[in-house]
C-alpha cells in the first residue's frame, strides 16, 4: 500500500469520527501538500490534523480507540498547541489544537473553523469529504518557522490559487505581523507570482 492510500485510510477514519462528534478540522503539514498533488522531497513521516481547541477535544473523544495518549498542553518559545497522538491504520497522527506560532515579532493562530476550513480545499477520500488547509495557511506557518525549503515548494502552487490574495488578506487581517514579516511575505509573494507566469 502507497503513502497516499495509508493517509487516505486514516482521514477517512478521522473524517467519521469527526462526523459523528460534530469536530471540524482540516489536514496541514507535508500530507496536505501530498494530497494536492505537490511533489515532496520525501514522503510524510506523519498526518497533521488542526482544529480549534473544543474541536480537538471532541474528534479525540471518536478517535480515543486509536490514541497513544491524551491531549495536552504544549508550549515552546514557538509554538502553543493541545498536542494528542494516534496510530490509524498503520499513520502516525497528530492532532493539533488552538494552535498559535509565535514568531519574527509576529503571532498567528491558526483558525480552523472560521479561516482554515471556509477556504480549504475539499476533497473526497474513500467516501468522506476532507479539508486540507488553504496554501496560504502552510505559506505563513513556514515563513514564520525560516522553512524556505517549504515556502519555495508552496510557492508556485500558491500563485496559481485564484484566491490567494484573498486567504492571505484575511489571515493578515485576523493575527498580528510584524512590519518585517509583512515586508518579507511580500517579497516571496512578488518571487512566487512571477514563478507562476512563467
Amino acid at each position: 500500500m502507497d503513502v497516499r492510500q495509508q493517509i487516505s485510510e486514516a482521514l477517512a477514519a478521522a473524517a467519521a469520527a469527526g462526523r459523528a462528534w460534530g469536530a471540524q478540522w482540516v489536514v496541514g503539514g507535508s500530507s496536505g501538500l501530498l494530497l494536492r498533488g505537490l511533489k515532496l522531497p520525501a514522503a510524510p513521516r506523519d498526518l497533521d490534523l488542526y482544529a480549534d481547541e473544543e474541536d480537538a477535544r471532541a474528534l479525540h473523544r471518536g478517535l480515543e480507540r486509536y490514541a497513544v495518549d491524551v491531549p495536552a498542553w504544549s508550549e515552546t518559545d514557538m509554538y502553543r498547541s493541545l498536542l494528542s497522538h494516534y496510530v490509524i491504520h498503520g499513520v502516525e497522527v497528530e492532532l493539533v489544537g488552538g494552535f498559535i506560532v509565535t514568531a519574527k515579532g509576529c503571532r498567528y493562530r491558526a483558525e480552523v473553523r472560521e479561516v482554515l476550513r471556509p477556504y480549504g480545499e475539499n476533497v473526497r477520500l474513500l467516501g468522506r469529504d476532507v479539508t486540507i488547509a488553504p496554501l496560504a495557511h502552510e505559506f505563513w506557518f513556514n515563513l514564520l518557522r525560516a522553512r524556505e525549503d517549504r515556502c519555495t515548494l508552496i510557492g508556485p502552487a500558491l500563485g496559481r490559487e485564484a484566491e490567494s490574495g484573498r486567504v492571505l488578506a484575511e489571515i493578515e487581517r485576523r493575527n498580528r505581523f510584524s512590519p518585517e514579516a509583512v515586508a518579507e511575505a511580500r517579497k516571496w509573494l512578488e518571487g512566487m507570482k512571477a514563478g507562476a507566469g512563467n
